[in-house]
C-alpha cells in the first residue's frame, strides 16, 4: 500500500514539474462583434504565438515568465523595447508587451504596444490587447494634429479561441485520477477481505 501511495505522489509531482518547462504556444481568436456597428464578422481573427514557462508553478505564465510574444506580424520581447527591423519590421518602429497572463487551463489576456518617430519627426503609436470580454486597440499620430483612432471587437458566443498545445486540466482534475485509482484499490482490497 505504501508503495502505491508513493507512486501516486511521484505521479502528481511529475504532473506539476511538467509545467516548468519553457514552451511555445500558438493561438487564434476568431469571430468578433464590431462594437461600433454591432455586426458579427466570422472571418475576423487575431493570432500569434508566445514562449514562456511557469517558473513558480502557480499554473499561470505571467509577464515576467514570458520570453517571446508575436501577434499580427509584430515580434515583442517582454520587458524590453525592440527597435528596428528585427522585431517590428521598421527601423523607426518599437514594440513592447506591457501586460500578459496565460493560465495553463486556457485563459489568455495581453496588451502590446507599438510606437515610433519617422525621419520627418512624425510620431505615432498604437496599442492593442485581448481582455476577458473583447479585443481592442487604439492609436494616433502627430501628423494629423494629435488625432487618434479606436476600435473594439466584442467576444460573442460564436467567438472561438484555439491554442496549441492544448490547455492542461485544472490541478484538481489532475488529482482525480490518482484519487480514483486509490478508491478502486481500496474497494477491491475490501472485497477480498469479506468472507464469501
Amino acid at each position: 500500500m505504501k508503495k502505491k501511495l508513493l507512486c501516486a505522489a511521484l505521479f502528481i509531482a511529475g504532473i506539476s514539474s511538467a509545467h516548468a518547462d519553457e514552451r511555445t504556444w500558438n493561438f487564434v481568436y476568431q469571430g468578433f462583434v464590431d462594437a461600433a456597428t454591432g455586426v458579427f464578422d466570422p472571418e475576423m481573427k487575431y493570432s500569434g504565438s508566445f514562449t514562456g514557462e511557469d517558473r513558480n508553478l502557480d499554473g499561470i505564465v505571467a509577464l515576467d515568465e514570458l520570453s517571446y510574444f508575436e501577434s499580427q506580424g509584430h515580434d515583442y520581447v517582454p520587458g524590453k523595447i525592440i527597435s528596428g527591423g528585427g522585431g517590428c519590421g521598421s527601423s523607426t518602429l518599437q514594440c513592447t508587451v506591457y501586460r500578459f497572463s496565460y493560465a495553463l487551463t486556457g485563459a489568455l489576456y495581453y496588451s502590446v504596444a507599438t510606437f515610433g518617430t519617422d525621419e520627418l519627426r512624425v510620431h505615432w503609436w498604437s496599442s492593442s490587447g485581448a481582455t476577458r470580454s473583447s479585443f481592442s486597440g487604439e492609436g494616433g499620430n502627430s501628423r494629423t494634429g494629435g488625432e487618434g483612432w479606436f476600435y473594439r471587437y466584442e467576444w460573442s458566443d460564436r467567438t472561438t479561441f484555439t491554442i496549441s498545445p492544448a490547455p492542461v486540466p485544472e490541478p484538481t482534475v489532475a488529482l482525480m485520477l490518482p484519487a480514483g485509482l486509490a478508491l478502486l484499490y481500496l474497494t477491491r482490497a475490501r472485497r477480498r477481505k469479506i468472507p464469501a
